[in-house]
């Protein structure tokens, strides 16, 4: 039985996408335009450090999503909606590791954020449709594999949202399924098929990463994100200590050098 987290993380992800204007069974146009243009939180996609899926900034002039460009895009997507979930439902600044989000961790605001995400990207209507509303069914890898690509979904959270629904629910079936993706035959199933993995704003971002947003460019942290001043000069323009700086950004993952002028 889902936790009243659960269930609380799933009802406000629908009320997201009402609010937001996006139907309840339909894959979302584009995560990343959606959320800025639609929630207006700024997504700000960059290398951050080992074990670091991604963070969010309550700014109120300009709420920041980080994402770790160099995480597996399917996992951008998951870690970019868990960031909405804490904008969202009100939780305040957090920095997800890996293990947070795409582990078992039972902290309530993780495990809201985690169902908002899920129920955001793949609503349960969604599902519905698909599959005509009908439960206990003999799926196989490939409607998993293409659900996956459509919504731009891992082939294990699709796999575990067809459980969760009701669709899957025989043991044996579900742990083939678990065997067949741990072993990478979607990756085969889905070049056979001939289905090209979903192109999106987040997918062009990463792949020209730094990403930083416009209200974000020009100011101290945007400029030194983006390589154009280094630490001295990010401490000096936000009056603060270099240590208090250095500190601080790696609160949110970034090392000191981690964005160091090229030139």
């Amino acid at each position: 039985m889902a936790s009243i987290h659960t269930n609380r993380g799933a009802k406000r992800a629908r009320g997201a996408r009402e609010t937001l204007g996006i139907p309840l069974d339909e894959p979302l146009p584009d995560l990343l335009g959606v959320v800025e243009d639609r929630a207006g939180v700024h997504v700000v996609v960059l290398d951050l450090a080992d074990g670091v899926a991604g963070a969010y900034l309550p700014r109120p002039d300009c709420p920041l999503a980080f994402v770790n460009g160099t995480e597996a895009l399917v996992r951008q997507r998951f870690t970019l909606a868990h960031e909405l979930g804490h904008h969202w439902i009100g939780h305040g600044a957090t920095v997800d590791e890996v293990a947070t989000i795409f582990g078992s961790g039972r902290d309530p605001r993780e495990i809201e954020a985690n169902a908002f995400a899920a129920e955001f990207l793949l609503p349960r209507a969604a599902v519905k449709r698909l599959f005509d509303g009908r439960r206990s069914l003999p799926v196989g890898l490939d409607s998993v594999v293409r659900i996956a690509v459509a919504f731009g979904l891992s082939a294990q959270m699709v796999r575990i949202k067809l459980e969760t629904c009701g669709v899957l629910d025989d043991p044996e079936r579900i742990a083939r399924l678990d065997a067949e993706i741990a072993g990478d035959q979607h990756l085969e199933l889905r070049r056979r098929l001939d289905l090209e993995p979903l192109d999106d704003g987040l997918s062009r971002a990463g792949r020209r990463r730094p990403r930083v947003p416009e209200p974000l460019r020009g100011s101290a942290l945007g400029l030194y994100l983006t390589g154009e001043i280094d630490l001295d000069a990010l401490a000096a323009r936000t009056g603060r200590r270099n240590s208090e700086v250095a500190r601080m950004l790696g609160n949110l993952g970034l090392t000191a050098t981690a964005a160091a002028p090229s030139g």
